[in-house]
C-alpha cells in the first residue's frame, strides 16, 4: 500500500502540474532572460537548436559545431544546415562553427532557455565578421563554469559500434569504470556481455560516492546479480538513450545534487528537440561474430518534435552454444556408485571478502558440460518535446532496455586441475599456483534476463522573469534467474582425474573414462524489483541585470523487493526475501545565488538541505526501525576570467553519502556444506560527510589548442567499512560481517587535459588523471580490540598512507594513474585514421599491474548520405581474454608488528580481461 500509495501521489502531481502549466500559458510571456554568465545546476537546462548558411542564406551541411562554456559538446550540421544540442546547462557559451576552411563563431550565447541560433559564413577571402558572428575567439574555447567538467556522446558512441559504457568512460581521466558488483557476489561473465556492470567513481570517490542524474533527480538501481546498492550499473541504462553525459567532478557550486556525490556527479541528457526530419541506421558485428544495429528516427512537425532510438545486440558471445570442460559440483553418482567426499574444494573467504570466490583447486574433470554465453540485447528510446505555448514547453522521455540469455550461466569461474598421485590422463595437472589449464567452470543453467525502464515527464514555463521546471520520473530495474540449476544435468559424461566412490570409498582414477554421472537437484530461484521513483520543483529568476537566484527541491523514494531461495533435493537450505516496506527516501533543496561581479569575475554559492531516511528491518524479527539522516552543507564557486584565453576556477563545500540498504539490513545466518554466515545489522551507523574543493584552469595556447588542469582534495569522515571475525560453528568457520564507521580518508590528484583540434590535418588530445586516496586516522582499537588482536579481518586492507585495496565490501580501486590520448588525421568531413592508446596505472579498475591498451579508427565518408568506420579494439592484446573474472587480486596489506594473515588474498588465477582483439566494422546510413 505505501508503494501504491506514492505512485497515485506521483500521478496526481504530474497531472496537477499540466494544469498549472496550461493555465499560466495563457498569460505568460515568452521565457526570459537570466543574469547573463550565470551557470546553474544542470536541474535547469535547455535546448540550442541552429543553423549553419552561407551568406547568401543556403546551407552548410556537415558542418563542425563545437558548443563550449558551462558544458561541452560537438555534432555535425544535417544536410539543411540544422544542428541541435540538447540538455545544456545554463550558462553563457561560445559556439564554433567549421567548414572546410573557414572557421566563425556566435561568442556569448547566454542560456535560460530554449535557443535559436544562426551562424553565417561570410565569402570565401571576405571579412570574418558577419553581424553577431566573430571570429575573435575561433578555435578551442575555455571552460567558464567552477566545475572540472567532460562531456561525452552515449548515442553517437552506440552508433559506432559501441556496446558498453565503459569503453567511452575509460578516456576520461580521474574516473574508474568498474566492473564489480557492489553489494552482492563478485562474479565473472562475457566481455561484452550486458551481464557485464558498468559502475562509475570519480575522483578517488567509490561507487557509492558517486551519484547518476537525470535532470538533477538520482537514479538508482540494481547491480547484475540482483543485488542494490554499491552504485548504479550504467549497464541498465541503453547508451543509444542520451545526446550527452557530462563527467561533473569535485564539489562545483552548480552541482545538481550532494546526495552520494562525495566526488562528483554523472548528469545525463535526453535527446531533446530536433529542429528537422532526419533518419540515421548503422550496423556493425561485435567482437565475437554477432551484430550491433542501431537506428533513429527525428521528426520535426511545428510545435511537436519526436526522435525514436532503437538498437539489438545478439551475439554468440565467446564461447556460443559450445559444451567445454567443467566440473564444480560433487556428483552424487557415478557409474551407479556414492561418492564419498568433495571432487572440489574452495575457501570463500581467503579473499578478505565474505562470499568472494577466491580459487578452486578440483580433482575432477567431466565433459560435455552444456554451456552458453548467447546473449540478446533490445534497447530504446523516445523523447517527445511539444511547446505548448511559447511559455510552456511539456516533454516525455522514456528510456528501456532487456537482455537475456535463454540457456545462460550465472557466472564463469576459472579452475585449476589437481587429481591425486597416479593420474596419467591426457590433461596435465596445473603446478603449485601456475594454473596451467585454464578451464570455466559454469554456475547454474538457466534462463536469465534483466530488464529496465525509465520514463520522465517534465514541464517548463515562464514566470515573470524567471523559469520554472517541475519533473517526474519512474525507473524501474529488474533481474531474473528462474529455476537455476547449480549442477550439470544428469546424464553420460567424459571424466578425468579422481573421485572416492564405492562404499566405504576408494580412490578410482579417470583418464578420459565414459561414465554415467547423477547430480544432488540443487537449484535456486531468485528475482528482484527496484523502484526509484522522484519529483523535482525548481525556480531561478533574474535579479539586476548580472545575478540571479534561485531554489530547487527534489525527493527520491527507492525501495528493492527481492526474493533468494536454494533447495536441494527438493527441500529448501536457504532462503532470503526482502519486501517493498524496505525502504529509502532522500529530499534535498537547493538555493542557489549566481553573479557576474565584473567582466572578469563570476562568483556562485549554493546551500543544500538534504535529509535520508530509512525504514529497515529492526533488531528484533518481525520489526523496523526508521532512520533519519539530516545534513547541510554549502559549495561555492568562482571563476576568473583573466582575458580571453584565459580562465581560473576554485569550488568548494561538502559532500553527504549514506549507506546502502544493505548495510542497515544485513541477512539472516545460514550455514552451506563447507562454511556459515552472517550479516549483523548496524542501527548506528552515520552517512559519510565530506569536505572538498578544486582548482583549475583552462588556457588557449594558441588557435586550435586548449590545456585544462585541475588539482583536487577531499576529506571524508566516517567511511564506511566492512569488518568481518571469524569464529566456528557445529565445526564449520563462522564469518561474521558487520558496517561501520572509519575516521577521516583522504582521496587527492590532479587531472590535466590538452586538447588541438582542427577542421583538417593532424588533430590530437592527451589527458591525464594522479589519484592516491588514504587514511589520515581510524577509531581506537581498530586494528586491535581489547583482547584479541586483529589478524584475521578486512580491517588490515585499510593502511594509512596506502592507496585503498579494498573497503566496505566494495573494491575501492583508486587508479594511482590513468591516461588517454588521441592521435590522428582528418581529411574531411567523416574521412580520417587515428591511434588511441589508454593508460591504467596500479590499483585500477581491471584489478592488474599497471598496463597500456591500443585502439584505432578508420573512418570513411561515402558521400553526404553514407559512411563507413572500421574500430580496431585492443591492438597489441593486452588482457586479451573473452571472460572478464572480478576478483580481488591485491595482496591484504600487514600492519606493522601484526601477525601475517594465512589466508590473504591470492593472486589472480588467470589474467582480468580488458577484452579480445577484435575489427568492428560500422556502416551508417543518414536520410
Amino acid at each position: 500500500m505505501h508503494r501504491l500509495g506514492l505512485l497515485l501521489l506521483n500521478r496526481l502531481v504530474a497531472v496537477g502540474f499540466c494544469a498549472i502549466f496550461l493555465l499560466m500559458a495563457t498569460t505568460q510571456p515568452a521565457f526570459s532572460q537570466i543574469a547573463p554568465g550565470a551557470t546553474q545546476s544542470a536541474a535547469q537546462t535547455a535546448n540550442i537548436n541552429g543553423t549553419v548558411t552561407r551568406n547568401d542564406g543556403a546551407p552548410i551541411a556537415g558542418a563542425d559545431i563545437e558548443l563550449s562554456g558551462s558544458a561541452r559538446r560537438s555534432t555535425k550540421s544535417d544536410e539543411h544546415g540544422a544542428f541541435a544540442f540538447a540538455g545544456v546547462p545554463w550558462g553563457t557559451y561560445e559556439i564554433l562553427a567549421r567548414s572546410g576552411q573557414q572557421t566563425v563563431s556566435r561568442s556569448n550565447v547566454v542560456l535560460r532557455n530554449d535557443t535559436s541560433v544562426t551562424i553565417a559564413f561570410p565569402p570565401e577571402g571576405g571579412l570574418q565578421t558577419i553581424g553577431h558572428v566573430t571570429t575573435s575567439n575561433a578555435g578551442v574555447h575555455i571552460n567558464t563554469s567552477s566545475s572540472s567538467v567532460d562531456s561525452i556522446n552515449p548515442s553517437d558512441a552506440a552508433f559506432q559500434g559501441e556496446g558498453t559504457w565503459k569503453n567511452v568512460l575509460d578516456q576520461v581521466p580521474g574516473v574508474t569504470a568498474s566492473g564489480y558488483l557492489g553489494g552482492g557476489l563478485v562474479g565473472d561473465a562475457a566481455v561484452g556481455s550486458p551481464f557485464v556492470p558498468v559502475i562509475l567513481s570519480l575522483n578517488g570517490a567509490l561507487p557509492y560516492e558517486t551519484a547518476t542524474t537525470l535532470d538533477g533527480m538520482p537514479l538508482q538501481g540494481l547491480t547484475l546479480d540482483g543485488s542494490p546498492g554499491g552504485g548504479l550499473d550504467l549497464n541498465s541504462l541503453p547508451l543509444n538513450a542520451f545526446g550527452t553525459a557530462d563527467v561533473v567532478r569535485g564539489p562545483g557550486a552548480n552541482s545538481p545534487s550532494i546526495v552520494d556525490s562525495v566526488g562528483g556527479s554523472f548528469v545525463l541528457h535526453t535527446l531533446g528537440a530536433v529542429t528537422s526530419n532526419h533518419f540515421e541506421f548503422a550496423a556493425s558485428n561485435d567482437p565475437y561474430g554477432g551484430t550491433i544495429e542501431n537506428a533513429k528516427w527525428s521528426l520535426h512537425l511545428g510545435r511537436l518534435s519526436a526522435t525514436l532510438v532503437y538498437g539489438m545486440n545478439n551475439s554468440p558471445g565467446p564461447l556460443g552454444t559450445n559444451s567445454v570442460l567443467g566440473g564444480l559440483s560433487t556428483p552424487a553418482t557415478i557409474n551407479g556408485q556414492p561418492v564419498n567426499a568433495p571432487t572440489s574444494s574452495n575457501n570463500f573467504n581467503g579473499c578478505g571478502i565474505a562470499f568472494s570466490y577466491c580459487s578452486y583447486t578440483n580433482t575432477l574433470l567431466y565433459s560435455p558440460v552444456p554451456q552458453s554465453t548467447v546473449w540478446s540485447t533490445h534497447s530504446g528510446a523516445a523523447d517527445i518535446v511539444y511547446n505548448v505555448t511559447p511559455s510552456v514547453t511539456a516533454e516525455a522521455f522514456y528510456a528501456g532496455t532487456r537482455a537475456t540469455q535463454s540457456d545462460g550461466q550465472a557466472g564463469f569461474f576459472p579452475m585449476s586441475f589437481a587429481p591425486a598421485a597416479g593420474y596419467s590422463g591426457s590433461i596435465q595437472p596445473s603446478p603449485g599456483t601456475q594454473t596451467n589449464y585454464w578451464l570455466l567452470q559454469g554456475d547454474g543453467v538457466s534462463p536469465t534476463s534483466q530488464a529496465s525502464s525509465l520514463f520522465e515527464e517534465k514541464l517548463t514555463a515562464s514566470i515573470g522573469s524567471g523559469v520554472l521546471r517541475l519533473a517526474a520520473l519512474q525507473f524501474y530495474t529488474y533481474f531474473s534467474l528462474a529455476n537455476g540449476q547449480q549442477n550439470p544435468p544428469n546424464g553420460q559424461y567424459t571424466l578425468w582425474g579422481t573421485a572416492n566412490v564405492g562404499t566405504p570409498g576408494a580412490t578410482t582414477i579417470y583418464n578420459g573414462t565414459s561414465a554415467s554421472v547423477t547430480f544432488p537437484s540443487l537449484y535456486d530461484t531468485s528475482s528482484a524489483w527496484s523502484v526509484n521513483r522522484d519529483i523535482l520543483a525548481s525556480y531561478a529568476t533574474q535579479i539586476g541585470s548580472s545575478s540571479s537566484i534561485g531554489v530547487s527541491f527534489v525527493k527520491s523514494y527507492y525501495d528493492n523487493p527481492s526474493s533468494f531461495n536454494l533447495y536441494s533435493d527438493g527441500a529448501p537450505i536457504f532462503s532470503f526475501s526482502q519486501t517493498a516496506d524496505v525502504a529509502e527516501t532522500t529530499t534535498e533543496t537547493r538555493v542557489h545565488f549566481d553573479s557576474d561581479v565584473s567582466d572578469k569575475l563570476a562568483l556562485g554559492l549554493s546551500w543544500y538541505f538534504a535529509h535520508g531516511a530509512y525504514h529497515v528491518p529492526g533488531l528484533t524479527p518481525g520489526t523496523y526501525t526508521d532512520l533519519s539522516f539530516p545534513y547541510s552543507a554549502p559549495r561555492f564557486g568562482a571563476v576568473w576570467k583573466a582575458n580571453p584565453d584565459t580562465a581560473i576556477r576554485l569550488s568548494g563545500g561538502g559532500g553527504f553519502a549514506l549507506p546502502q540498504m544493505t548495510d542497515l539490513t544485513g541477512f539472516s545466518f545460514f550455514c552451506q556444506p563447507t562454511l556459515c554466515n552472517e550479516s549483523i545489522a548496524n542501527p548506528n551507523i552515520k552517512p559519510e560527510e565530506s569536505f572538498g574543493y578544486d582548482l583549475g584552469s583552462d588556457l588557449r595556447l594558441h588557435h586550435d589548442t586548449l590545456l585544462s588542469v585541475d588539482l583536487y582534495r577531499t576529506n571524508l569522515y566516517g567511511q564506511f567499512f566492512n569488518t568481518t571475525s571469524e569464529s566456528m560453528y557445529n565445526g564449520l568457520p563462522l564469518f561474521i560481517s558487520s558496517f561501520g564507521n572509519l575516521g577521516t580518508t583522504r582521496m587527492e590528484g590532479v587531472n590535466f587535459t590538452v586538447k588541438h583540434d582542427v577542421a583538417s590535418g593532424y588533430y590530437w588530445n592527451a589527458a591525464l588523471g594522479l589519484t592516491r586516496g588514504y587514511l589520515v586516522n581510524v577509531p581506537a582499537s581498530f586494528y586491535n580490540n581489547p583482547s584479541v588482536p586483529c589478524t584475521k579481518c578486512e580491517n588490515q586492507t585499510f593502511v594509512p598512507g596506502l592507496n585503498f585495496n579494498s573497503a566496505a565490501g566494495y573494491l575501492a580501486t583508486v587508479p594511482y594513474a590513468n591516461a588517454s590520448a588521441l592521435l590522428g588525421y582528418r581529411w574531411n568531413r567523416g574521412t580520417y585514421i587515428d591511434l588511441q592508446p589508454t593508460y591504467f596505472g596500479n590499483n585500477n579498475g581491471y584489478l592488474e599491474p599497471a598496463f597500456a591498451a591500443l585502439n584505432g579508427h578508420i573512418g570513411y565518408a561515402l558521400g553526404k548520405r553514407i559512411s563507413l568506420l572500421a574500430t580496431f579494439k585492443n591492438i597489441t592484446g593486452a588482457y586479451d581474454n573473452s571472460v572478464a573474472h572480478y576478483y580481488p587480486a591485491y595482496q591484504n596489506p600487514v600492519i606493522p608488528g601484526a601477525a601475517p594473515v594465512t589466508d590473504g588474498i591470492a593472486a589472480p588465477l588467470s589474467p582480468n580481461a580488458y577484452g579480445p582483439r577484435a575489427v568492428i566494422l560500422t556502416a551508417s546510413l543518414h536520410l
